[in-house]
């Protein structure tokens, strides 16, 4: 195994067991006071989510969309991964699934923002790193279908609007917070997938592979305790869903 390979296998050892994420390299812009004032509460927490009209969600993830990173600091950020441990030959079901995620990607605006990578590394991971390049680990790709890795993604996508509200919780341990900046992902990635007329339980069910896939061959994550189980995952998605479901009901 190269040194490169060992980096990257470290980073994604030092992630949760499902559904990775790398800490940032700086904040992003907080969104103005006073912009679209009843929207914004709807990020704040989970239950918030819950209380908050989906419509009005769709419109904030919309209209606040962070601005993504400068073509100069993605291009430093992409200077800082090593080269030995990037997996570039893939067979026709792999190429398949990558190209799955230009649906997700295109509809939220990152198909030309994130530069996909896939890693040669021994756990099921897929991570947003530096908010410019998805992360996904070749065990990942193979053990998830393509409905899977574009939830699983959608998920990644839902970081970025809480990166530094994320950020602000690692650094104080508030393993509560991060728990629940977990669960608005979920939500974020659910109303997203919904949006598009895709499958949403494809969400969970990839939280499941990947989370038994690490645990069978590596035991528990060394920061588990900072994320939300799979029954409360499980729970909230279901909630999220129910709340999706009423609102489209009710406005037909």
């Amino acid at each position: 195994m190269g040194l490169g390979t060992r980096f990257l296998s470290a980073v994604v050892a030092s992630l949760f067991v499902s559904g990775a994420f790398l800490r940032a390299t700086g904040p992003i812009a907080e969104v103005p006071h006073g912009q679209l004032p009843h929207e914004i509460v709807a990020l704040t927490t989970s239950q918030n989510l819950l209380a908050t009209d989906p419509n009005a969600l769709g419109r904030f993830l919309e209209t606040a969309r962070p601005a993504p990173v400068s073509a100069e600091e993605k291009a430093r950020i992409l200077s800082t991964l090593p080269l030995d441990g990037e997996v570039t030959d893939f067979s026709a079901s792999a190429c398949q699934k990558l190209a799955a995620l230009t649906k997700v990607l295109r509809a939220t605006g990152r198909e030309s923002v994130y530069e996909i990578k896939v890693i040669d590394v021994p756990q099921a991971a897929i991570g947003l790193h530096a908010r410019a390049v998805i992360l996904i680990s070749e065990p990942a790709l193979t053990l998830l279908d393509a409905d899977e890795l574009q939830a699983l993604v959608a998920h990644e996508i839902g970081h970025e609007y809480v990166w530094t509200e994320r950020e602000r919780a690692f650094q104080l341990a508030d393993r509560s917070r991060l728990k629940d900046l977990e669960l608005m992902c979920d939500g974020i990635a659910i109303v997203t997938l919904h949006g598009l007329g895709m499958d949403v339980s494809r969400l969970m069910a990839g939280v499941q592979k990947i989370g038994r896939f690490n645990r069978e061959r590596f035991g528990t994550a060394n920061n588990e305790r900072d994320y939300p189980t799979l029954a409360q995952r499980q729970a909230f998605a279901r909630a999220v869903v129910k709340w999706t479901s009423a609102q489209t009901i009710g406005t037909r």
